[in-house]
């Protein structure tokens, strides 16, 4: 696995997009503003016309949708329903964890991952002592990186580690799951554990192609290969192009043992799965003997061990993240629920940071900036599972406050999909005269589709909205999108409307 700025939960991060734009809502992003309005519809109201739209969408019978639409040039709410009722705002509720984030910790604010030994440890090249990888809660730390602090070490002079190496993950209370993942046992990377010291969003790769002849099991290859994951292939190469493989997991002695069945064909190209580890601490621990060893620095029978940093311990090569600002983008424009969380948890000040403590932080937030309490209920911050109660009011005031605060409104802003033009939305408006006037978190569960943020005009405030819908059957998720998209595009319009006198 090679250094990269890539998702590697749900999407690639576009983390080198350019999005100067962002910095004034919708500057540059497309040609022209939508265009107007026929005369028919100038002369109905903007509620009645998202009444109409919701009145000709079929949603099923146990659905249930949530609108909140405020201008925030004026203040005035253009349109509400069941707007304070609190709905499971899927995705939405990284909106909650990103704007907490900006506020408490800072644009600017870095994650730091240092590598240590004991004092006196090194002697002519070699660490005879303990070597320490200290985490500090990064959310976006990849392989590379690990291998640029190996390379730091070689560097400074390190030609051997003979003592063992120490993970010290101490900046969260331990490893594991966030709240409410436990609902579901899904082997599915987005439901990664977390834990301070973590690589690679706590997932790997496991990249297959069909053997050399028909009958031959197909080739697994483990990315990064380190040997707490092991891939054992039941699989055939058969004819054709099919690819029909089926993977199950187990956990045996420390390591995960992933089993592929069923067949590949034979001209069917290479393919890539992603899952998560079982043990971030040793997974990020036997990456960095990987490192060392390809770095030149020789390794003999590592030991890992957990513990912590001594107080007199020696620096010997750090990392620091890109800016949140920038990891925000991340988070909302692609939806990553690891990244989310790992943030979350960060707004904890101290070591042995809880998720308890970080939801506390994270719901005093909520109420020192005055959204509605009503029904509201923060479980986690990625929005996954049936974690969060949130209502379109409560997350259109969020987008009303967050707009107002100039120390990071821009950073925020930037972290949203453009409509149409990337991110979980890139496709969607794309080619409208909406397109590229639209910043927005989109938000999906089994049941659950959401879409919440700015219609955006050039010299005036935004308009701030919120769809959440609940109760869907699988068949009318398409529905719900577009009706959300018909909404978006509505109030594209009529953020560019001229000002009556």
């Amino acid at each position: 696995m090679v250094r990269r700025r890539q998702s590697t939960v749900q999407r690639p991060l576009a983390l080198g997009l350019a999005i100067a734009a962002a910095l004034t809502l919708g500057v540059g992003a497309v040609a022209g503003p939508p265009e107007a309005a026929s005369s028919t519809e100038k002369r109905q109201p903007i509620d009645a016309q998202i009444d109409a739209l919701i009145a000709r969408t079929e949603l099923g019978s146990n659905a249930k949708i949530g609108v909140s639409v405020v201008d925030l040039a004026t203040g005035k709410t253009l349109y509400a329903r069941n707007a304070d009722v609190a709905l499971n705002p899927a995705s939405n509720a990284k909106l909650v964890t990103t704007a907490a984030a900006l506020e408490r910790l800072g644009p600017e604010h870095r994650y730091t991952t240092r590598i240590w030994t004991e004092a006196g440890g090194i002697e002519e090249g070699v660490v005879n002592g303990k070597l320490y990888l200290q985490g500090g809660g990064d959310p976006s730390l990849v392989t590379g990186e690990i291998y640029e602090l190996a390379g730091q070490l070689r560097s400074a002079g390190v030609e051997r580690v003979r003592g063992p190496i120490v993970v010290d993950a101490g900046r969260f209370d331990h490893d594991g799951l966030p709240p409410g993942f436990e609902q579901k046992d899904e082997f599915a990377s987005h439901r990664a554990p977390g834990g301070a010291m973590s690589v690679n969003y706590n997932t790997f790769e496991v990249h297959a192609r069909p053997g050399k002849a028909i009958g031959d099991p197909p080739t697994l290859l483990v990315d990064p290969p380190v040997p707490s994951i092991e891939v054992v292939s039941e699989a055939r190469t058969v004819a054709g192009n099919r690819n029909k493989l089926s993977v199950a997991s187990k956990q045996d002695g420390g390591k995960i043992i992933v089993t592929f069945k069923g067949e590949v064909g034979i001209n069917n190209g290479p393919s890539s799965y992603r899952y998560p580890v079982g043990d971030p601490s040793r997974y990020a621990g036997e990456l960095l003997v990987l490192a060392l060893t390809q770095r030149g620095i020789k390794v003999g029978k590592p030991t890992l061990e957990t513990g912590d940093v001594p107080r007199d311990a020696k620096l010997l090569a750090t990392f620091r993240s890109e800016s949140l600002s920038e990891l925000c983008r991340s988070v909302n424009k692609w939806s990553n629920n690891f990244m989310a969380e790992q943030i979350l948890r960060t707004l904890v000040p101290d070591d042995g940071a809880t998720a308890a403590a970080s939801l506390e932080l994270l719901r005093a937030y909520t109420v020192e900036i005055g959204m509605p309490q009503a029904g509201l209920v923060l479980g986690n911050g990625s929005g996954l599972y049936a974690n969060n109660m949130i209502s379109p009011a409560a997350l259109t005031h969020l987008l009303g406050h967050v707009y107002a605060d100039f120390r990071y409104r821009s950073d925020f802003i930037a972290s949203l999909a453009i409509m149409g033009g990337d991110g979980t939305t890139r496709s969607r408006l794309s080619g409208t005269a909406a397109e590229g006037w639209l910043r927005v978190k989109t938000g999906t569960l089994d049941d659950v589709s959401a879409l919440s943020g700015y219609a955006g005009a050039i010299g005036r405030d935004p308009i701030a909205f919120s769809i959440l819908v609940n109760g869907l059957e699988r068949k009318h998720r398409a529905r719900a999108r577009e009706l959300q998209d018909k909404i978006a595009e509505l109030l594209a319009r009529e953020a560019q409307a001229p000002v009556a006198h």
